[in-house]
């Protein structure tokens, strides 16, 4: 019972998948005797653009030691993780500057800044997009611009819990957001906690400049909070990994941050009283 999403949402398993009009991810794919497992959203997608861009990638790969390049089923990344870390930011902005002044000028694909990567791929993939069609399409498989594929309010989930720690990773958030600003705009009824339950949750720093509404400072916290979640975990038992605050809301939460502003709010009335 789990869907999978793979290459930024170029490829999708759904739940309970049949084995009919899918393709399974390998780089020697076969009509003919290809397990069929994965669907292609990108199958119909010009992809005459990589070849350009492994040249464009190849050109800094010699000239960038430690950096080398990853092509995927349809993104193709250039990696400079191993090189000096000065060095390979001034090579990725070199590199980023003229893929948008060529490539992306010539096909549909953006340029995207990872840790210590840039991968081009075809724009209508990111995890923005396949989230937007995750949680308002009936099937995610087609377009949200057909109408009659999208969910009605009583049909969207009702917890959606979205976690990341990556630049690429904003995308989803910003989506999400979207969906709960739209919800709000069209006056929509809120749960009994007067939200949507939507969360988007940075992991990382909690300094870092994100469009989430929380934050988890590292993988453990993630797990124990899944753990919580699902009760298999208790307060107890997290090893003091989910920070709290002083009224049991996970530090700098949607909770936490309504609960210290109403404190705010009540101790200035207080002493203008």
């Amino acid at each position: 019972n789990v869907g999978l999403s793979a290459e930024h949402g170029c490829f999708m398993k759904l739940i309970n998948h049949d084995d009919e009009n899918k393709v399974e991810i390998t780089e020697n794919n076969s009509n003919n005797d290809t397990k069929k497992d994965w669907i292609n959203l990108a199958e119909k997608f010009d992809m005459n653009w990589q070849k350009e861009v492994e040249e464009i990638f190849q050109y800094y790969t010699e000239r960038t030691p430690g950096s080398f390049i990853e092509k995927k089923k349809v993104a193709v990344t250039w990696h400079y993780r191993k090189s000096d870390p000065d060095f390979g930011l001034f090579q990725a902005a070199k590199c980023k500057d003229h893929l948008i002044n060529t490539v992306a000028k010539k096909y549909q694909v953006e340029v995207m800044t990872g840790k210590a990567n840039l991968e081009v791929r075809p724009n209508f993939v990111n995890k923005g997009e396949i989230v937007k069609r995750l949680v308002l399409s009936r099937n995610p498989v087609e377009s949200i611009t057909n109408h009659n594929n999208l969910r009605n309010f009583e049909e969207l989930p009702d917890f959606i819990l979205c976690l990341g720690d990556d630049t690429t990773d904003e995308d989803m958030f910003k989506s999400l957001n979207k969906v709960e600003s739209d919800l709000i705009n069209d006056n929509r009824e809120t749960n009994e906690f007067k939200n949507y339950g939507i969360y988007p949750v940075t992991v990382g720093p909690a300094n870092k400049e994100t469009a989430a509404k929380a934050y988890l400072s590292d993988p453990s916290q993630v797990l124990d909070t899944l753990g919580l979640l699902v009760g298999q975990v208790s307060l107890f038992e997290t090893g003091g990994s989910v920070e709290l605050d002083d009224r049991g809301h996970l530090l700098n939460g949607e909770s936490s941050m309504i609960s210290q502003a109403n404190r705010k709010a009540y101790q200035k009335a207080r002493e203008q009283s």
